[in-house]
């Protein structure tokens, strides 16, 4: 009788038995597990985006944008200004086409871009509004 071969997409969080050690898993196996139950895209598709920005986007657009990552079948991007976010829009459909050339159909179906917060790395957000001292808030 022979052993069934392991899925590889089960989950690591099965439960065990007591004195289980299971079965081992290396740390790559491990990693793409755990990030596609997150939703991420599997590692190499990410390094092959991020290493073909510039000719996916051309040199001025990569100047300015930086992939964050891929997950659910969206890249997503941050750019260093509005006027960025906007051109992303307007390039949408012929950046999936591209990035979908590279990594193959159906593992990316948009690309979205947030603007980077002056001196982060995220999203642009709003910062709380200040209170005045002395005044209760």
């Amino acid at each position: 009788m022979t052993r069934p071969e392991r899925d590889p997409r089960r989950r690591l969080s099965r439960p065990r038995l007591p004195g289980d050690l299971g079965d081992a898993v290396s740390v790559g196996d491990a990693a793409a597990m755990i990030g596609a139950e997150l939703g991420l895209a599997d590692p190499q598709v990410f390094g092959r985006v991020v290493a073909a920005w510039p000719e996916l986007v051309g040199e001025a657009v990569a100047a300015h944008s930086e992939v964050r990552s891929v997950r659910d079948g969206v890249v997503d991007v941050v750019v260093d200004s509005p006027a960025w976010a906007t051109e992303f829009r307007y390039l949408e459909a012929d950046l999936v086409a591209r990035v979908s050339r590279l990594v193959g159909d159906g593992v990316v179906r948009a690309v979205r871009a947030s603007v980077r917060t002056p001196g982060g790395d995220g999203p642009e957000r709003r910062p709380p509004p200040r209170r005045r001292p002395g005044r209760p808030g």
